[in-house]
């Protein structure tokens, strides 16, 4: 259903507050929830605010500690801190490193609830003029090309692009759909589709409750998007000393990579970005498959959803969500 970003605002940062989040952090996580509303992307959303583990819920054992510091890169232990929040800091951190020496890259672990839309965040480095990358592994959700056993998480990736116009984005879980679309589709009483997960048992089934007690298969049931997860699984994993792998207690810890690279260290980064927007021209200028109307590049929807929420005021919300968070 449809609402007023203002008045979701202000009930996002009312449950962050109750939760005992200040000001300025209930802003920043704010700042990513709505970002994917607005884009259309909805269960990376306030739907994280819900489900097995609501962001809101998360509570620091300790401060943020910054464990290894180099000058090209940082690693980052979250001690509980809330996904979101945590992963804005490493972006600040990242885009700084790419700014002072051409390069960045941080790893943050020990957060245990997503850090939603990756999206959001390679899309500030990519603004920055920078090349940005980001990678993160949570629990088991997804079984490795010809396993049963739900080894790797839902395993997103994402990378944006700096043009002269606006970045060009591209983000993707490596499974075919989210943990949180498995919640929201078992809130709803819905079915999912046919032939992307099994039960507990190995067999294939369209419910989303034994989908979440069994596997999802790689985004493309094949050993190239079992790969993909895999890749995703080790940088995020045991690159950010994460965990990797768990399936059986799912108390082990999310993992979150960021990289950022200035184009200049091989090119003209001015070229570099004419070149990126010339390249989108082309593809968007090239023949049309039949049934096709129009060509579009990745991310171009999301951004095209987010201007018109700005536009508007107003963004569509899953009424299931908002009744949960007790907004209706």
């Amino acid at each position: 259903m449809k609402i007023s970003i203002t008045d979701l605002r202000q009930k996002v940062l009312t449950t962050f507050a109750d939760k005992g989040f200040n000001e300025a952090d209930a802003n920043r996580i704010a700042d990513v929830l709505l970002w994917a509303d607005m884009s259309g992307v909805t269960p990376m959303g306030i739907a994280k605010m819900v489900g097995s583990e609501p962001v809101q819920n998360e509570k620091a054992t300790a401060p943020v500690e910054i464990v290894r510091d180099t000058k090209l890169s940082q690693l980052i232990n979250a001690h509980h801190t809330a996904a979101p929040l945590v992963c804005q800091q490493a972006v600040d951190v990242v885009i700084q490193k790419a700014k002072d020496h051409s390069f960045g890259l941080v790893g943050v672990n020990n957060t245990f609830c997503s850090s939603a839309a990756l999206a959001y965040y390679v899309d500030r480095i990519a603004q920055k003029d920078l090349i940005g990358i980001a990678l993160t592994r949570s629990a088991g959700s997804v079984a490795p090309f010809g396993s049963a056993d739900p080894l790797f998480g839902t395993n997103p990736i994402a990378f944006a692009f700096p043009t002269n116009e606006e970045p060009i984005v591209f983000d993707m879980a490596t499974s075919p759909m989210t943990w949180t679309g498995l919640i929201l589709a078992k809130n709803r009483g819905e079915k999912i589709p046919e032939g992307i997960a099994i039960d507990s048992e190995g067999n294939p089934t369209t419910d989303p409750a034994e989908a979440i007690k069994g596997a999802m298969f790689p985004f493309d049931h094949s050993y190239k998007g079992s790969g993909l997860g895999m890749v995703v699984e080790i940088m995020a994993g045991p690159l950010a000393a994460s965990a990797y792998c768990d399936y059986k207690t799912y108390d082990k810890d999310y993992g979150n990579l960021f990289m950022a690279i200035d184009p200049e260290l091989l090119v003209d980064a001015k070229d570099f970005k004419a070149q990126c927007s010339d390249m989108a021209q082309v593809i968007k200028a090239s023949r049309k498959q039949k049934g096709v109307d129009e060509i579009r590049l990745p991310g171009e929807r999301a951004r095209a959803a987010y201007k018109e929420a700005q536009k508007t005021g107003m963004v569509e919300v899953d009424e299931v969500v908002l009744k949960e968070l007790g907004y209706l």
